[in-house]
């Protein structure tokens, strides 16, 4: 006799007779786990620029130190840096409040995957550029928001405009 329940996240479990099931099974209350399903991995971050940092005048690393979220700690507040705990795809997106002249890029392993540059329209309007990628990382790969030219990136943070550095583990 077979009984099926869905669970809370929609998956089925079922629970056959006790005799059909090891003990070991028995003891997770009727669900019995696939070797089959991959068990699901978390890997994602959400760093904001803190606002002391805003118009950074410098090249390199863009320390994006204010973490929102941060599930697998790969990405460090102190270096500005995302280091692959786990083999996948992932996607990485930074968006910036900009007002005046930007140029940044997401580098992997100190290669430039994508890049912007970004000057404002007249009237030193503020504007958002964003860019994004979607990337197969082995296990200690690093990425990282990289600013490139020279002078002041006028790249800010303030209590009603945000610069984040966004990444998460597709699979």
């Amino acid at each position: 006799m077979q009984n099926t329940a869905a669970g809370s996240m929609g998956c089925f479990c079922s629970r056959e007779s006790p005799s059909a099931k090891p003990a070991e099974e028995e003891e997770k209350k009727g669900q019995v786990i696939h070797p089959d399903v991959p068990a699901r991995t978390l890997v994602a971050f959400t760093a904001k620029l803190n606002r002391a940092h805003s118009t950074p005048y410098h090249r390199g690393i863009l320390k994006l130190v204010d973490v929102l979220v941060n599930e697998g700690d790969a990405y460090s507040p102190d270096t500005g840096i995302f280091t692959c705990p786990l083999k996948g795809l992932y996607h990485f997106a930074v968006h910036m409040s900009v007002c005046g002249r930007a140029q940044c890029a997401i580098f992997k392993n100190g290669e430039s995957l994508a890049s912007v540059y970004h000057t404002s329209l007249p009237n030193d309007c503020c504007q958002v550029a964003s860019i994004s990628s979607t990337v197969l990382l082995s296990v200690g790969d690093q990425l990282w928001v990289n600013l490139w030219g020279h002078g002041r990136h006028e790249i800010i943070a303030t209590e009603d405009n945000d610069t984040v550095f966004v990444g998460f583990y597709v699979g």
